[in-house]
């Protein structure tokens, strides 16, 4: 059964025009598995819109991770917000530096009164 991809009309299989210039982008090779479904899929939607597997791949790995990056900087505000409505929540509470310092005075002091005994 002949590959789609191979079939007059597929954008490989076309001469390609002069006057059409592309920039060419260093790109690396990765292979991955499709199955039979995948495949039929994807060269029928290459073939509508005149462009590649490889094309259709790469568009869809950019919208992935452009959804990740728009999904975690909005978790990322909420976060910040979060953390701005709850900061000084508990003005009672001593400084942190403060509180350490004093820890470390009382530790100081006890271990003092430990090696007096």
């Amino acid at each position: 059964m002949p590959e789609l991809r191979d079939a007059p009309g597929y954008p490989s299989v076309q001469p390609q025009s002069l006057d059409d210039v592309r920039l060419y982008i260093v790109k690396r090779r990765t292979q991955i598995y499709l199955d039979a479904a995948q495949t039929a899929k994807l060269d029928e939607m290459a073939a509508a819109e005149r462009t590649t597997r490889s094309s259709l791949i790469r568009q869809a790995i950019d919208a992935y991770i452009d959804e990740h990056e728009r999904k975690t900087a909005a978790w990322r505000e909420q976060w910040k917000e979060a953390v701005a409505a709850t900061a000084g929540i508990a003005p009672y509470l001593e400084d942190g530096a403060e509180y350490v310092e004093k820890l470390r005075r009382v530790g100081a002091e006890r271990l003092t009164e430990l090696e007096e005994r």
